[in-house]
């Protein structure tokens, strides 16, 4: 699985315009192929948001990044492999 994590800091008077294009982008994002959900993070006390989308491939999260870019505000990008540890018994 990979992850990918886009970050904003924006004005306390620009979280809410923000927000709801976040919001579009990831219903959006969420009908691609490999997509596996997301999470848009808010703190209105910093400013900041992350908006977090899980892919099952590298290449299916490469994909997406067409319908990212389609976006009016961009911020900053980091893609994650995620590493995930099998419980025993």
């Amino acid at each position: 699985m990979f992850a990918r994590i886009e970050s904003f800091r924006v004005q306390a008077d620009e979280m809410d315009e923000l927000l709801s294009a976040q919001h579009r982008a990831v219903g959006i994002v969420r009908t691609l192929p490999g997509n596996m959900g997301g999470y848009v993070l808010v703190n209105r006390d910093t400013g900041r948001l992350l908006s977090v989308t899980f892919w099952g491939s590298a290449e299916e999260r490469e994909a997406a990044e067409n319908e990212f870019a389609a976006t009016t505000v961009r911020g900053e990008v980091d893609d994650y492999d995620i590493a995930m540890q099998e419980r025993l018994g």
